[in-house]
């Protein structure tokens, strides 16, 4: 479908990518991984066509269709919820208008004879287009996808400037998804996503008949919707065939074998430049000598993997322990303007529980934090902290009360005892921050990095109650990994909201879930929990298609028979597009297989073996020459698969 053919891109002396050749198949599930700033949001606009590589060629099928959600920017033209999303269907709201307006023209009995018969020809025929595309699912289409994102009814003709930044990208996903393009980008589209939608997300992306890229640091989301991994770093893209739990086997296997080459590689550089200067003053062997050194000068050199985070461990520190009962909330109800958020909320936590607070987005989960660590105050009822609970308190705007005139390390070395000193730097590691960064003042970092810096402050404070609200949002999967290891670690007692379901996973073993106002307590962990929503969200799928394909039985006869040619054709492109597949499947191994075998006769040593070197070309000719087959045969099936589009 896409072909990127030794793209590169630079800006200034930041290489962002070199000279990278990649093919976008149909159906394709691909997950777009890398470090924060190696250039996958750049990559996206690339095959957006929203900027241009410096040198290379983006190759794209006539048909090509791509939706792309970015992480912000997001523009909108209409006026309501469900007139933006519902645009999406321009081509068939056009027909209605056109539909709309004939039919007020046939009212008027001024309008008579031969105009009149025109007028009615005119309507049969746009309305027969109207009843082919299937004009009258944009109203339940769209109420579908928006009421999947979260949206109640009630919500659909708000004008869009009424919601935050989070709730208009799930209106721009809405429009996206309701456009069904051949291919989707997603820049991390669970971002601002709670549960019930992200599981709802998944169930939709199941059924997209299209391919897929997504950038994303939900783990859970990668493994359930990619079949392969792009590994963007230095500027080379590596692939992976598997989801993201086999790319992160595979790259530990990959790392270790480069590290090997890399110390075999090294020995034999030393043994040669050994021999260079052992006999680089005898003119018997000048000639070896110069074979050598030309030969060090052609070597492609191997390089140790970048190093990570992962090695960096640390631990909440510790306070003197809570009374057993760390929190008790009672009858707690709260209000904003006059409306009803919660009502009569009963929670406790023990010491040493972890437990997980969940609900939609709006349900008032982040409220209930701030009322519960002391900054708002219920309507009505009480909130009562236990014998010596010492708490803090996390949440995204929290950040804003860091000291804009320190520099990072000076405002993480505020907080940090004597002991933890040496330690700062590894730390501020650990959340993305490395090199010269450290020494930025706090006022020209970003949201997000403020919010990673007031989560490595929190760790240098001592406490035994913590109360987190969407911790992970800004962080990446390694460093989720380590935090998740910190709070398996400690000691105390934690009451955290989240959407990240891999992050969650084994370290709760209770879930309040707020719904309608009312909290519900679920006795078991996280995934035993996310398993009934699943389940619950999947027979609630399978009745609305029940219901959509009941009400499509009662099509007409003339529409039967071009659904039924309609399902022939789309058979028959299916197979066609499956082929393709395959055979760019085939193209892609056979090069890089090619790639192999040039890089083994770029190496001058191997013509000293007259029989390998004869070996080695003839196997070059063989993929050589199937590839020239591959290409032509590609063109074929493409040629056939347009055909039917052109019709």
């Amino acid at each position: 479908m896409i072909r990127l053919d030794n793209i590169s891109l630079a800006f200034g002396s930041k290489i962002i990518l070199d000279d990278v050749s990649l093919h976008i198949r149909r159906n394709d599930r691909i997950g777009l991984i890398g470090p924060n700033g190696a250039g996958k949001s750049t990559l996206f606009k690339l095959i957006c066509k929203l900027a241009d590589p410096c040198a290379g060629n983006i190759i794209f099928a006539k048909d090509t269709s791509i939706g792309y959600l970015p992480q912000e920017g997001f523009i909108f033209k209409k006026k309501t919820v469900f007139e933006e999303a519902s645009s999406a269907f321009d081509n068939i709201l056009h027909l209605k208008t056109q539909i709309d307006k004939i039919h007020t023209q046939l009212e008027d009995t001024s309008v008579q004879g031969e105009d009149h018969l025109l007028l009615l020809d005119n309507y049969a025929h746009l309305q027969h287009q109207f009843e082919v595309i299937n004009g009258v699912k944009v109203e339940a289409e769209t109420g579908k996808v928006l009421k999947g994102m979260g949206f109640k009814e009630s919500d659909f003709e708000k004008n869009i400037g009424t919601f935050s930044g989070g709730w208009q990208m799930r209106v721009a996903l809405s429009r996206l998804l309701l456009q069904e393009p051949n291919l989707l980008l997603l820049d991390e589209p669970t971002n601002h996503l709670d549960i019930d939608s992200i599981l709802w997300l998944e169930e939709y992306l199941k059924e997209f008949n299209g391919g897929l890229i997504i950038v994303s640091h939900d783990r859970t989301f990668l493994d359930r919707n990619i079949a392969r991994v792009w590994e963007l770093e230095k500027g080379k893209i590596n692939e992976y065939y598997g989801n993201y739990s086999f790319y992160e086997t595979e790259r530990e296997k990959r790392r270790e074998l480069q590290t090997a080459r890399y110390i075999n590689q090294q020995k034999k550089i030393k043994e040669v430049e050994r021999f260079i200067e052992r006999f680089r003053a005898k003119n018997t062997k000048a000639s070896q000598v110069q074979s050598r050194i030309l030969m060090l000068e052609k070597m492609e050199k191997e390089e140790l993997p970048e190093n990570t985070t992962e090695a960096v461990k640390f631990k909440f520190r510790a306070s003197k322990q809570s009374g057993v009962t760390v929190l008790n909330a009672t009858d707690v109800s709260h209000k904003y303007d006059g409306h009803l958020i919660f009502q009569n909320i009963c929670l406790s936590i023990e010491r040493g529980e972890k437990v997980a607070l969940v609900g939609q987005n709006g349900s008032g989960k982040s409220t209930l934090l701030r009322i519960i660590a002391g900054l708002e105050q219920p309507h009505s009822g009480s909130i009562k902290m236990g014998h010596n609970v010492l708490y803090d308190y996390f949440a995204q705007e929290h950040a804003e009360k860091l000291n804009s005139g320190n520099t990072l390390l000076q405002e993480i070395e505020s907080v940090a005892p004597f002991s933890m000193i040496p330690r700062i730097r590894h730390i501020l590691g650990a959340f993305l921050f490395s090199g010269d960064d450290v020494f930025k003042t706090v006022s020209v970092l970003s949201g997000g990095e403020k919010s990673r810096l007031s989560l490595a402050k929190m760790l240098l404070k001592p406490t035994n109650f913590l109360i987190m609200d969407e911790p992970t949002n800004h962080i990446d999967i390694t460093t989720k990994k380590i935090l998740k290891n910190a709070l398996l670690d400690y000691d105390g007692s934690l009451l955290i909201v989240s959407h990240d379901r891999d992050f969650m996973d084994g370290l709760v073993s209770k879930v309040y879930e707020l719904r309608n106002g009312n909290i519900h307590a679920h006795l078991e962990s996280f995934g035993d929990f996310l398993e009934k929503k699943a389940a619950n969200l999947h027979v609630e799928t399978v009745k609305s298609k029940t219901n959509t394909s009941s009400a499509e039985q009662e099509v007409g006869g003339s529409q039967k028979q071009q659904y039924l040619f309609k399902k022939e054709q789309n058979a028959r492109k299916r197979k066609l597009s499956k082929e393709i597949q395959n055979i760019e499947e085939r193209i892609s191994l056979l090069e890089t297989k090619r790639k192999g075998l040039d890089y083994t006769l770029s190496d001058t040593t191997l013509y000293s073996n007259k029989e390998k070197s004869l070996e080695i070309n003839k196997q070059y000719k063989v993929v050589t020459q199937e590839l020239a087959s591959l290409y032509n045969k590609w063109e074929l099936v493409h040629a056939e698969l347009e055909s039917f589009r052109d019709n």
